[in-house]
Protein backbone atom coordinates (compact mmCIF):
# COMPACT_ATOMS: atom_id res chain seq x y z
CA UNK A 1 0.00 0.00 0.00
CA UNK A 2 1.82 3.45 -0.69
CA UNK A 3 1.54 6.24 1.53
CA UNK A 4 1.48 10.33 1.43
CA UNK A 5 4.23 12.04 2.98
CA UNK A 6 1.66 13.12 5.98
CA UNK A 7 0.85 9.45 6.71
CA UNK A 8 3.00 9.78 10.44
CA UNK A 9 0.75 12.99 10.83
CA UNK A 10 -2.21 10.93 10.53
CA UNK A 11 -0.86 8.22 12.60
CA UNK A 12 -0.17 11.06 15.03
CA UNK A 13 -3.46 12.97 15.12
CA UNK A 14 -5.19 9.25 15.56
CA UNK A 15 -6.83 9.15 12.53
CA UNK A 16 -8.56 5.96 11.47
CA UNK A 17 -6.75 4.85 8.61
CA UNK A 18 -8.46 2.92 5.90
CA UNK A 19 -7.05 1.19 2.61
CA UNK A 20 -8.31 3.56 -0.65
CA UNK A 21 -7.28 3.15 -4.11
CA UNK A 22 -3.90 1.18 -3.21
CA UNK A 23 -3.12 4.01 -0.28
CA UNK A 24 -3.70 4.29 3.38
CA UNK A 25 -5.45 7.05 3.97
CA UNK A 26 -7.41 8.15 6.60
CA UNK A 27 -11.42 8.12 7.02
CA UNK A 28 -12.00 10.22 9.67
CA UNK A 29 -10.09 12.33 12.73
CA UNK A 30 -12.56 13.04 15.38
CA UNK A 31 -15.56 11.83 13.56
CA UNK A 32 -17.32 12.06 10.22
CA UNK A 33 -20.44 14.26 11.16
CA UNK A 34 -17.85 17.03 13.23
CA UNK A 35 -15.90 17.37 9.75
CA UNK A 36 -18.64 17.50 7.79
CA UNK A 37 -20.01 19.79 9.90
CA UNK A 38 -16.57 22.32 10.58
CA UNK A 39 -16.31 22.18 6.53
CA UNK A 40 -20.01 23.49 6.23
CA UNK A 41 -19.73 26.53 9.26
CA UNK A 42 -15.75 27.10 9.41
CA UNK A 43 -13.38 24.95 7.52
CA UNK A 44 -11.40 22.17 7.16
CA UNK A 45 -7.89 20.49 6.04
CA UNK A 46 -7.14 17.45 3.70
CA UNK A 47 -4.73 15.76 2.94
CA UNK A 48 -5.47 14.67 -0.88
CA UNK A 49 -1.17 13.56 -1.68
CA UNK A 50 -3.56 10.19 -3.55
CA UNK A 51 -4.56 12.15 -6.47
CA UNK A 52 -2.54 12.15 -9.81
CA UNK A 53 -0.89 14.90 -11.04
CA UNK A 54 0.94 14.79 -14.39
CA UNK A 55 2.70 18.01 -16.04
CA UNK A 56 2.66 17.99 -20.19
CA UNK A 57 5.36 20.77 -21.60
CA UNK A 58 5.77 21.71 -25.13
CA UNK A 59 4.06 23.55 -27.98
CA UNK A 60 2.26 20.44 -28.96
CA UNK A 61 1.04 20.19 -24.94
CA UNK A 62 -2.32 21.83 -25.51
CA UNK A 63 -2.83 19.77 -28.87
CA UNK A 64 -2.72 16.51 -27.11
CA UNK A 65 -4.80 17.65 -24.24
CA UNK A 66 -7.62 18.86 -26.86
CA UNK A 67 -7.33 15.77 -28.34
CA UNK A 68 -7.95 13.47 -25.48
CA UNK A 69 -9.89 15.31 -23.12
CA UNK A 70 -13.90 16.01 -23.77
CA UNK A 71 -13.83 19.84 -22.70
CA UNK A 72 -12.01 22.91 -25.05
CA UNK A 73 -8.81 23.13 -23.44
CA UNK A 74 -7.40 25.64 -26.71
CA UNK A 75 -9.69 28.54 -24.80
CA UNK A 76 -8.10 27.49 -21.25
CA UNK A 77 -5.97 31.26 -20.40
CA UNK A 78 -3.02 31.20 -18.59
CA UNK A 79 -4.01 30.45 -15.10
CA UNK A 80 -7.49 28.88 -16.04
CA UNK A 81 -8.59 25.71 -14.78
CA UNK A 82 -11.38 23.33 -16.35
CA UNK A 83 -13.06 20.36 -15.43
CA UNK A 84 -13.07 17.82 -17.97
CA UNK A 85 -13.63 14.10 -19.00
CA UNK A 86 -10.75 11.21 -20.56
CA UNK A 87 -12.20 9.02 -22.53
CA UNK A 88 -12.66 5.78 -24.63
CA UNK A 89 -13.37 5.59 -28.49
CA UNK A 90 -16.08 3.94 -27.27
CA UNK A 91 -17.19 7.27 -25.33
CA UNK A 92 -16.66 5.68 -21.91
CA UNK A 93 -15.66 7.57 -19.08
CA UNK A 94 -11.41 6.50 -18.39
CA UNK A 95 -11.67 9.19 -15.86
CA UNK A 96 -12.63 13.15 -14.73
CA UNK A 97 -9.98 15.05 -14.66
CA UNK A 98 -8.90 18.83 -13.78
CA UNK A 99 -6.94 20.50 -16.06
CA UNK A 100 -4.98 23.66 -15.25
CA UNK A 101 -2.66 26.26 -17.60
CA UNK A 102 0.64 26.89 -15.49
CA UNK A 103 1.99 29.31 -19.03
CA UNK A 104 1.91 29.38 -22.41
CA UNK A 105 2.95 26.27 -22.72
CA UNK A 106 2.75 23.93 -19.55
CA UNK A 107 0.23 22.44 -18.41
CA UNK A 108 -1.18 20.33 -15.18
CA UNK A 109 -3.93 17.54 -15.52
CA UNK A 110 -4.91 16.14 -11.68
CA UNK A 111 -6.42 13.04 -11.82
CA UNK A 112 -8.24 10.77 -9.55
CA UNK A 113 -5.66 8.18 -7.30
CA UNK A 114 -7.57 5.17 -8.45
CA UNK A 115 -7.13 6.47 -12.22
CA UNK A 116 -3.61 7.98 -12.33
CA UNK A 117 -1.38 5.80 -13.91
CA UNK A 118 -3.96 5.10 -16.35
CA UNK A 119 -4.45 8.62 -17.16
CA UNK A 120 -0.74 8.79 -17.09
CA UNK A 121 -0.28 5.87 -19.63
CA UNK A 122 -3.11 7.33 -21.75
CA UNK A 123 -1.38 10.25 -22.33
CA UNK A 124 2.32 9.13 -22.92
CA UNK A 125 0.63 6.65 -25.70
CA UNK A 126 -1.37 9.92 -27.25
CA UNK A 127 1.93 12.20 -26.91
CA UNK A 128 3.53 9.54 -29.40
CA UNK A 129 1.80 10.67 -32.19
CA UNK A 130 3.45 14.61 -31.66
CA UNK A 131 6.63 15.87 -31.92
CA UNK A 132 6.80 18.41 -29.35
CA UNK A 133 5.44 17.47 -26.23
CA UNK A 134 6.91 16.16 -22.96
CA UNK A 135 4.87 14.16 -20.28
CA UNK A 136 6.30 14.03 -17.04
CA UNK A 137 4.34 12.48 -13.50
CA UNK A 138 4.93 14.72 -10.65
CA UNK A 139 2.73 12.27 -8.18
CA UNK A 140 5.75 11.49 -6.41
CA UNK A 141 7.53 14.78 -5.95
CA UNK A 142 4.27 16.93 -5.86
CA UNK A 143 1.41 17.00 -2.81
CA UNK A 144 -1.33 18.28 -2.56
CA UNK A 145 -3.65 19.36 0.09
CA UNK A 146 -7.24 21.10 0.54
CA UNK A 147 -8.61 24.05 2.68
CA UNK A 148 -12.02 24.04 2.43
CA UNK A 149 -15.05 26.04 4.12
CA UNK A 150 -16.25 29.11 4.45
CA UNK A 151 -13.49 30.51 6.96
CA UNK A 152 -10.49 29.71 4.27
CA UNK A 153 -9.87 32.59 2.88
CA UNK A 154 -9.39 34.42 6.25
CA UNK A 155 -7.18 31.39 7.37
CA UNK A 156 -5.33 31.74 4.25
CA UNK A 157 -4.72 35.57 3.76
CA UNK A 158 -1.87 36.33 6.14
CA UNK A 159 -0.35 33.30 5.13
CA UNK A 160 0.06 34.82 1.22
CA UNK A 161 1.04 37.45 -0.86
CA UNK A 162 -1.39 36.20 -3.71
CA UNK A 163 -4.37 38.36 -4.09
CA UNK A 164 -7.09 35.87 -3.06
CA UNK A 165 -10.04 38.51 -2.57
CA UNK A 166 -9.12 38.54 -6.86
CA UNK A 167 -8.59 34.93 -7.27
CA UNK A 168 -11.53 33.62 -9.04
CA UNK A 169 -13.12 29.83 -9.24
CA UNK A 170 -11.42 27.54 -11.56
CA UNK A 171 -8.51 29.82 -11.42
CA UNK A 172 -4.46 28.90 -9.82
CA UNK A 173 -1.71 30.79 -9.07
CA UNK A 174 1.87 29.93 -8.41
CA UNK A 175 2.67 31.70 -5.33
CA UNK A 176 4.46 30.97 -1.68
CA UNK A 177 1.93 30.02 1.17
CA UNK A 178 4.13 29.99 4.59
CA UNK A 179 6.72 30.39 2.80
CA UNK A 180 6.61 27.24 0.48
CA UNK A 181 6.71 27.78 -3.21
CA UNK A 182 3.52 25.96 -4.67
CA UNK A 183 0.72 25.95 -7.07
CA UNK A 184 -2.63 27.58 -5.45
CA UNK A 185 -5.72 27.08 -7.05
CA UNK A 186 -9.49 28.29 -6.03
CA UNK A 187 -10.71 25.06 -6.19
CA UNK A 188 -12.35 21.68 -4.45
CA UNK A 189 -15.05 18.65 -3.97
CA UNK A 190 -16.93 20.15 -1.27
CA UNK A 191 -19.21 22.72 -2.46
CA UNK A 192 -18.05 25.62 -0.13
CA UNK A 193 -15.25 28.00 -0.30
CA UNK A 194 -11.53 26.67 -0.81
CA UNK A 195 -8.22 26.17 -1.88
CA UNK A 196 -5.83 23.47 -3.48
CA UNK A 197 -2.14 23.47 -2.76
CA UNK A 198 -0.15 21.65 -4.86
CA UNK A 199 3.68 21.94 -3.40
CA UNK A 200 6.56 20.10 -3.11
CA UNK A 201 6.11 16.70 -0.75
CA UNK A 202 9.57 17.77 1.17
CA UNK A 203 8.03 20.56 2.50
CA UNK A 204 3.96 19.79 2.99
CA UNK A 205 4.61 18.80 6.91
CA UNK A 206 5.51 21.93 7.39
CA UNK A 207 2.93 23.50 5.59
CA UNK A 208 0.15 21.32 7.09
CA UNK A 209 1.74 22.47 10.33
CA UNK A 210 1.35 25.72 10.22
CA UNK A 211 -1.97 25.41 8.60
CA UNK A 212 -3.26 23.40 11.59
CA UNK A 213 -1.94 25.97 14.04
CA UNK A 214 -2.87 29.24 12.36
CA UNK A 215 -6.33 27.44 11.52
CA UNK A 216 -7.72 26.64 15.09
CA UNK A 217 -8.19 30.31 15.49
CA UNK A 218 -10.73 29.44 12.50
CA UNK A 219 -12.00 26.53 13.89
CA UNK A 220 -10.01 24.11 11.02
CA UNK A 221 -10.45 20.63 11.68
CA UNK A 222 -8.46 18.31 10.23
CA UNK A 223 -10.54 16.01 7.72
CA UNK A 224 -10.95 13.16 6.37
CA UNK A 225 -12.27 10.54 3.25
CA UNK A 226 -15.26 10.28 5.37
CA UNK A 227 -16.96 14.14 4.99
CA UNK A 228 -15.18 14.35 1.89
CA UNK A 229 -17.88 11.69 0.63
CA UNK A 230 -20.75 12.90 2.28
CA UNK A 231 -19.88 16.45 1.11
CA UNK A 232 -19.34 15.47 -2.48
CA UNK A 233 -22.45 13.88 -2.00
CA UNK A 234 -24.11 16.90 -1.09
CA UNK A 235 -23.22 19.03 -3.86
CA UNK A 236 -24.52 15.97 -6.20
CA UNK A 237 -20.48 15.67 -7.67
CA UNK A 238 -19.86 12.50 -9.15
CA UNK A 239 -17.08 9.52 -7.21
CA UNK A 240 -15.53 7.48 -10.54
CA UNK A 241 -15.56 4.02 -10.13
CA UNK A 242 -19.16 4.72 -8.24
CA UNK A 243 -21.29 6.86 -10.27
CA UNK A 244 -18.94 6.66 -13.76
CA UNK A 245 -16.61 4.48 -15.31
CA UNK A 246 -15.60 3.20 -18.67
CA UNK A 247 -18.45 2.01 -19.53
CA UNK A 248 -20.45 4.88 -18.82
CA UNK A 249 -20.49 8.04 -21.39
CA UNK A 250 -20.46 11.82 -20.16
CA UNK A 251 -24.38 12.25 -21.24
CA UNK A 252 -25.89 9.17 -19.34
CA UNK A 253 -23.58 10.76 -16.28
CA UNK A 254 -25.43 14.09 -16.62
CA UNK A 255 -21.57 15.71 -17.31
CA UNK A 256 -23.03 17.06 -20.83
CA UNK A 257 -21.62 20.63 -19.73
CA UNK A 258 -17.87 19.21 -19.71
CA UNK A 259 -18.44 18.18 -23.56
CA UNK A 260 -17.91 20.03 -26.68
CA UNK A 261 -18.93 18.36 -29.31
CA UNK A 262 -17.96 21.19 -31.72
CA UNK A 263 -14.41 21.40 -30.81
CA UNK A 264 -11.75 19.29 -33.38
CA UNK A 265 -12.25 15.59 -33.02
CA UNK A 266 -11.44 14.33 -29.88
CA UNK A 267 -11.29 10.68 -28.48
CA UNK A 268 -14.91 9.21 -28.10
CA UNK A 269 -16.40 11.96 -29.94
CA UNK A 270 -18.20 10.05 -32.29
CA UNK A 271 -19.55 7.57 -29.83
CA UNK A 272 -20.91 10.78 -28.18
CA UNK A 273 -22.56 12.41 -30.91
CA UNK A 274 -24.10 8.78 -31.94
CA UNK A 275 -25.82 8.65 -28.70
CA UNK A 276 -27.19 12.33 -28.81
CA UNK A 277 -28.70 10.92 -31.88
CA UNK A 278 -30.33 8.08 -30.85
CA UNK A 279 -31.05 9.06 -27.68
CA UNK A 280 -29.95 7.66 -23.90
CA UNK A 281 -31.59 4.37 -22.61
CA UNK A 282 -30.09 5.69 -19.22
CA UNK A 283 -29.83 8.78 -16.57
CA UNK A 284 -28.23 9.41 -13.45
CA UNK A 285 -30.65 11.06 -10.94
CA UNK A 286 -30.64 12.41 -7.48
CA UNK A 287 -32.92 11.29 -5.37
CA UNK A 288 -34.04 12.45 -1.73
CA UNK A 289 -35.31 9.36 0.60
CA UNK A 290 -39.02 10.50 2.29
CA UNK A 291 -38.54 8.21 5.20
CA UNK A 292 -36.06 7.37 7.38
CA UNK A 293 -33.14 5.51 5.95
CA UNK A 294 -29.36 5.04 4.53
CA UNK A 295 -29.29 4.53 0.79
CA UNK A 296 -25.98 2.74 -0.70
CA UNK A 297 -24.07 2.02 -3.43
CA UNK A 298 -25.81 -1.60 -4.93
CA UNK A 299 -29.11 -0.71 -3.88
CA UNK A 300 -32.15 -1.48 -6.63
CA UNK A 301 -34.24 1.27 -7.54
CA UNK A 302 -38.09 0.75 -8.08
CA UNK A 303 -41.26 1.95 -9.75
CA UNK A 304 -44.38 0.36 -10.48
CA UNK A 305 -43.42 -2.80 -8.78
CA UNK A 306 -40.28 -3.21 -11.41
CA UNK A 307 -36.66 -2.58 -11.01
CA UNK A 308 -35.37 0.45 -13.23
CA UNK A 309 -31.73 1.19 -12.01
CA UNK A 310 -29.50 0.62 -9.21
CA UNK A 311 -28.41 3.21 -6.56
CA UNK A 312 -24.22 4.42 -7.42
CA UNK A 313 -23.94 6.63 -4.21
CA UNK A 314 -26.00 7.00 -1.12
CA UNK A 315 -25.66 8.49 2.38
CA UNK A 316 -26.81 10.07 5.48
CA UNK A 317 -26.94 13.77 4.79
CA UNK A 318 -25.55 16.12 7.90
CA UNK A 319 -26.50 19.04 6.34
CA UNK A 320 -30.01 18.04 5.85
CA UNK A 321 -30.62 15.48 8.00
CA UNK A 322 -32.33 12.94 5.29
CA UNK A 323 -31.14 9.85 3.13
CA UNK A 324 -30.11 11.03 -0.86
CA UNK A 325 -28.26 9.57 -3.51
CA UNK A 326 -27.48 9.37 -6.83
CA UNK A 327 -28.11 6.16 -9.40
CA UNK A 328 -28.98 5.50 -12.99
CA UNK A 329 -32.82 5.07 -14.17
CA UNK A 330 -34.01 4.17 -17.14
CA UNK A 331 -34.43 7.17 -19.23
CA UNK A 332 -38.31 7.54 -19.30
CA UNK A 333 -38.18 7.46 -15.41
CA UNK A 334 -35.17 10.34 -14.81
CA UNK A 335 -37.82 13.75 -14.60
CA UNK A 336 -37.28 15.44 -11.68
CA UNK A 337 -40.72 15.25 -9.22
CA UNK A 338 -40.81 11.51 -10.54
CA UNK A 339 -41.82 9.04 -7.31
CA UNK A 340 -39.27 6.06 -7.02
CA UNK A 341 -38.64 3.40 -4.17
CA UNK A 342 -35.04 2.54 -3.12
CA UNK A 343 -34.67 -1.34 -1.73
CA UNK A 344 -32.87 -0.93 1.50
CA UNK A 345 -32.17 -4.72 2.44
CA UNK A 346 -35.85 -5.62 1.51
CA UNK A 347 -37.18 -2.32 2.83
CA UNK A 348 -39.10 -0.43 0.06
CA UNK A 349 -38.48 3.28 1.38
CA UNK A 350 -40.23 6.13 -0.57
CA UNK A 351 -38.22 8.41 -2.56
CA UNK A 352 -38.20 11.79 -4.82
CA UNK A 353 -36.09 12.26 -8.13
CA UNK A 354 -34.36 15.66 -6.94
CA UNK A 355 -32.40 18.60 -9.10
CA UNK A 356 -28.82 18.66 -7.60
CA UNK A 357 -27.22 19.92 -5.91
CA UNK A 358 -28.76 18.22 -2.44
CA UNK A 359 -27.79 21.16 -0.19
CA UNK A 360 -27.81 24.49 -1.41
CA UNK A 361 -26.10 27.48 0.81
CA UNK A 362 -28.34 30.10 2.35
Amino acid sequence: MNRTPLYEEHKWLGAKIIPFAGWEMPLSYTGVLEEHRAVRSAVGLFDVSHMGRIELRGPDAVVLLDRVATSPVGKLGVGGMQYALVCNDQGGVLDDVMIYRFEERRYFVCANASNAEKIDQWLRKHAAGFSSVDVTNRSAEVAQVAIQGPRSRDLMRPLTAADLDRLKLRHCVETKVAGVPMLLSRSGYTGELGYELYLPAGRVREVWETLRHEGALYGLKPCGLGCRDTLRLEMGYPLYGNDMDETTTPFEASLDFAVDLAKDDFIGRRAMMRQQDDGLSRKLIGFELLQRGVPRHGHAIVRDGKEIGVVTSGNHSPSLNKGIGMGYVQTRFAGAGGRILIDIRGNAVPAVIVERPFYKKK
